[in-house]
This record gives C-alpha cells, structure tokens and sequence, in this order.
C-alpha cells in the first residue's frame, strides 16, 4: 500500500470524524477556527522580531492508581489553537522559519492517532485531522519535536510559561511526550543562553485575553444564564433539612443540563457558620431554619466560566439582623457596579465597595472604626473572569473587560460584637460587561434583592 494512499485513507477518515462531530447532534458554537488564528496573530504582532512563542497543552494528570482527573486543556493552548487533546505544543514564530522543510510562523506538534488509547478514550484526530479541523499552517507528530527540530539559534527571545506551569517537573511520567517535548525546549534555552520572557508573556496574554471579542462574550453570556438557571432553582428548592450537597447536586444538574461541559470551579454551598469561611467546599451540613445559604457556584461553557454568588435564607425570610447584613452587602455591590465604567482603574471597583461595608459596619455597631472592619471584609471585591475564574486582564476597564463585583461580610461566631450578628455571612457575586456606553451585568437573571429573592423561594421546586 502506498503511502499516498495511506494519507488519503487518514484524510478521509479524519474528515469523517470531524463531519460527524459537526453535525447537528453536537454542539455548533464552539468558537471557530478563524477566532484562534485571529489570538496566534495578535500574539505574534506583539512579540520581538526574533522572538518565538512557545506553549503547551496540559498533562493528563494521575488522580490515583490507573485513574486520571478528567482532562482539561491549558487554557492559553486552548485560546491559541482550540484542540482539547494532551501532549502537544504550539511554535509561534515572528518572522516566517523553515522547521523540518516547512517555512511558516506557526508549527503545532500533537500525538498520533492510536487505535488502542480511541478503543478506551475516543478519537484522536491525529497530524491530519487537526490540520483540517483547526487549520493551523503547519502540523507534525509530537515525535517530530527534537532537538534538531527547534532551532533557537537566531531567537532573541522566548515567550512561554513552561517552567511556571512546571510541565517539566511535575507529574511526570515515564515516557511522558509532554514532559519530554519541555525538556527539549528547556534544554536548548539553557545552552544557547536565550532568555525566557515570561513577565512579556504575561502582559501581552493579559491584553489579550483581558479584552473578550464578540466570540468570547457570547459564550461568556451564555455561562452566565446557565449560572443564574442553577442559582433560581436552588432559591426555589430551599428549605430546612436540606443538606449543602443537595443544594450542590441542584445547582449542578442544571448547569449540565443546560449545556455546561462542568462547574467552573469546586462549588462552594456553605450554611451558617460555613457561609463564613471564604472558600468552603465540603458542603455536607444541613441547613437549619434560620440559616442563611451561601452559593458561590457558576457553570463553564465552551472553555468560559461564569462566577456568581448568591446567599438566601433557609426558612424563605432573611432576619432582621440578616436583612441588614444583606443590604449593606447589597448596597456595596451596587457602588462597585458603578464604577464598571471604561477609563476607570479597576482597583477602584473595590475602593468604592469597601467604602460602604466599612461604613455601614460602623453605623451597625459591629466595629468602632473604619480600620476595625477589614476583619469582616477580608478578600478583594473584584477580578477579571473568562477563560479562568480568576482571569487575566488589564488594570484600567476597557469595552469587552468582563471583573466580577463581590463585596461580602462573614461574622463567625465569637467575632467581638453582639452575638446577634454571629454566623451571618454574606456574598453577592455578579459577573459585569464593561461596555463603551457603561457595563452588562450578565448574571442578572437570578435575583439580588431580598425582596426579590424571598417571592422566588415561595415557587415550587420540582426537587421539592
């Protein structure tokens, strides 16, 4: 059998599966070929003249034993090229190179197809398929990456993020391609002395990243609603003797079920006293009445992940002492929302929230001054979101910025003050749009009032 005949065989299967893929069973918003190609070149019209670009997919990760963690794409590999398989590697060049008889600015290195891995994790698409599925210049078999293969010689700089993402440290294992691919890349910058410019590389990803296309809002809109889907059913199905987790599994059924691939992020559902710590994700207590509920969880989709937070009491009615709480919280969102303004500094966004929580808690009695009440505020109120829930981005908003706005007050037992306040903890969480005329709050589909949120929780749930 030829070996033209062999790559038409692989063309055209590849073709199949890609056609298969893209037919009306699968999803068809994905962002498109033309969008990643579109990143690659704005990133090399940021680069030196000599400079090369050099980044990585993930590793597949050991959770235990022959089990993996589920796979999940380098989210700066994935904005470049738009592939979801492991152990491969993208080259950007400035200028055009010749690399293995091929003259281009863009070289990607991925596995090969193996019948054996597709019977027990699925399709790889292979050199051929990821040439017509993403239409990158020019595509070899990661075995092809050598060091013969990358010539640095003529570099002036090198723009990755390897050796912060340790993909050559950690987790390797034995005959790993992707440690292997690193160690070549590592092993030529330190004998040609070229020089790693890895604070480059994070500013112009910054830029970049930070300012969303109509692609990326698409997608982040739609993450959003899913998000607040999951908030409004979890208001609807609230009721003492509800357990945390159950709460979780509601709010996660219907990110899944709307299309989200997975949580954005470990959902964290805390009550009472776990509405107090920050980052709690055990979500195992039950919820009492007279509980306040915390839910910090929102869906990713396509690659894009919401943030929301929303809290609400257990019994359907906040307190006096929570309604208080609430609308203090309530109110610093919305200052921080105001300043979601293009030319504004984004670290105003959090000088204008902390302004009133400080104030308020003074008014409440809750502390004496102003310099007592970072206790009960102790993280920041806002950042960039998209591609990562912490997201990068740039310091002045600007049309297409997406920051989240988050005041909150958490009062643990044994806090020095009136024991009334105790085990009160509040966040509101929305994910906001910076537009030319003002700011998208693209969360707003689940309620913030508290008037709002208790005739929700009067619905029926059908997880009731």
């Amino acid at each position: 059998m030829s070996h033209k005949f062999v790559l038409f065989l692989a063309l055209c299967l590849s073709s199949f599966l890609i056609s298969a893929q893209n037919s009306a069973d699968y999803p068809q918003d994905y962002l498109s070929p033309a969008f990643h190609a579109g990143r690659r070149d704005a990133f090399k019209a940021a680069m030196s003249d000599k400079g090369v670009a050099i980044f990585f997919a993930s590793q597949v990760r050991v959770r235990n034993d022959d089990v993996d963690y589920q796979y999940a794409q380098n989210k700066n590999f994935y904005y470049f090229t738009g592939l979801h398989e492991p152990n491969a590697v993208l080259v950007m060049f400035k200028r055009p190179v010749t690399l293995l008889n091929q003259t281009g600015t863009e070289f990607i290195f991925v596995q090969k197809r193996d019948p054996y891995k597709e019977l027990w994790t699925g399709k790889i698409l292979g050199e051929a398929g990821v040439k017509l599925k993403y239409q990158i210049q020019h595509v070899f078999a990661n075995d092809e990456f050598t060091p013969n293969t990358l010539d640095l010689s003529t570099v002036d700089s090198v723009y990755s993020l390897y050796r912060d993402e340790a993909i050559f440290t950690k987790y390797k294992r034995r005959l790993d391609p992707l440690a292997r691919m690193a160690n070549v890349v590592d092993s030529s910058i330190v004998s040609l002395k070229k020089p790693l410019a890895s604070r480059f590389t994070i500013q112009i990803l910054s830029s970049l990243r930070g300012i969303k296309q109509p692609e990326e809002i698409a997608l982040m809109r739609k993450a959003s609603q899913i998000s607040s889907l999951g908030h409004r059913e979890v208001m609807k199905a609230i009721h003492p003797g509800m357990k945390e987790y159950q709460a979780q599994a509601i709010m996660e059924y219907h990110f899944k079920a709307s299309g989200s691939e997975y949580p954005g992020y470990p959902s964290i559902v805390g009550a009472s006293e776990n509405a107090c710590v920050l980052h709690y994700t055990t979500n195992l207590k039950q919820v009492n009445a007279g509980d306040l509920l915390l839910s910090d969880c929102a869906a990713e989709y396509h690659g894009y992940t919401a943030d929301v937070t929303r809290t609400i009491p257990a019994n359907g009615r906040f307190s006096p002492e929570q309604k208080l709480i609430y609308d203090l919280v309530l109110k610093a969102q919305d200052a921080g929302i105001a300043m979601c303004k293009t030319g504004i500094p984004h670290d105003r966004v959090d000088a204008a929230a902390r302004e009133v929580i400080y104030t308020g808690l003074v008014g409440l009695g809750i502390v004496s001054s102003k310099q007592d009440a970072r206790q009960y505020f102790p993280h920041g109120t806002s950042h960039h979101v998209g591609l990562d829930v912490h997201d990068l981005g740039p310091r002045t908003l600007a049309p297409g910025v997406i920051v989240t706005v988050e005041p909150g007050i958490y009062i643990p037992a044994g806090s020095n003050c009136d024991k009334k306040w105790w085990n009160i903890g509040v966040r509101i969480e929305d994910d906001i749009l910076i537009t030319a005329t003002g700011n998208e709050n693209l969360s707003a589909g689940s309620p913030r009032s508290t008037a709002e949120i208790e005739k929700l929780i009067k619905e029926r749930s059908r997880f009731e």
